[in-house]
């Protein structure tokens, strides 16, 4: 199966490798691009926690003037990679919840206490799920900050659009709902849509909704919102193509 890898770098390059090992045929095409904001002032204020629900917010910070603020305060992140990446960074107290943001407010409420002092969450300028409000509603006290946003990263590479006209790629992930928006932007501009014969394979429901107006394929959505889950979504369904 060849698949489009349509997620911002180094992600790409690391799911890529990943992919291959596994036996698959892999075309980059990024379709964001990750911008740290280091001049955003971020507070001096003792928390209680760190949240995290990317990656790309421990990029961020380690890239920011500032991070020396937060190297010895609990790190809450959404899922395993993330908190894998922080405890490298030196963030040793960094934890996972387990993949979702519904996991990540349950791990807040099991480690800290409304009482015992403000979090403070790193995001990006665009946000799935409103991690913020959700918190507040059981009574913990809440600073964002902005810390990076993801920037449209000019359409899809040659090389991926030669591969959908020919017919060659037979499935596109999807990690994101800006991504799958910005995917949906780079087919009508390349005469592609409506994209039939293709799997779409979606970190989530949110992530797949863009397409719904610009793809005759089948839409998968993984089990869970995790990396480990998107790719036995690919496998199962790589498994079947096989057989028929």
């Amino acid at each position: 199966m060849h698949l489009l890898l349509t997620r911002p770098e180094p992600d790409a390059g690391r799911t890529a490798q990943a992919l291959r090992a596994l036996g698959y045929t892999v075309t980059i095409s990024p379709l964001m691009r990750l911008r740290p904001l280091t001049d955003v002032r971020l507070p001096k204020r003792r928390y209680q926690a760190v949240l995290v629900t990317s990656a790309n917010a421990v990029r961020a910070l380690l890239d920011h003037r500032e991070s020396d603020l937060f190297a010895d305060c609990p790190l809450l992140a959404v899922g395993d990679r993330t908190a894998l990446m922080a405890r490298r960074a030196g963030f040793a107290k960094a934890r996972s919840a387990g993949g979702s943001l519904d996991d990540l407010v349950a791990l807040v409420g099991a480690t800290c206490r409304p009482d015992a002092g403000p979090l403070l969450y790193l995001a990006g300028n665009a946000r799935a799920g409103d991690l913020q409000g959700r918190l507040a509603e059981i009574g913990f006290s809440v600073d964002m900050r902005v810390v990076y946003d993801m920037q449209a990263a000019g359409g899809l590479s040659e090389a991926a659009i030669d591969g959908l006209r020919a017919g060659e790629i037979d499935g596109v992930l999807i990690y994101s709902q800006r991504s799958a928006a910005a995917f949906a932007l780079a087919l009508r501009a390349a005469g592609l849509a409506p994209l039939s014969r293709v799997h779409a394979f979606c970190l989530s429901q949110a992530a797949a909704q863009p397409l719904a107006t610009i793809f005759d394929g089948p839409i998968h959505i993984a089990e869970k919102p995790d990396q480990v889950h998107l790719f036995a979504t690919i496998d199962a369904v790589s498994r079947t193509e096989a057989t028929n």
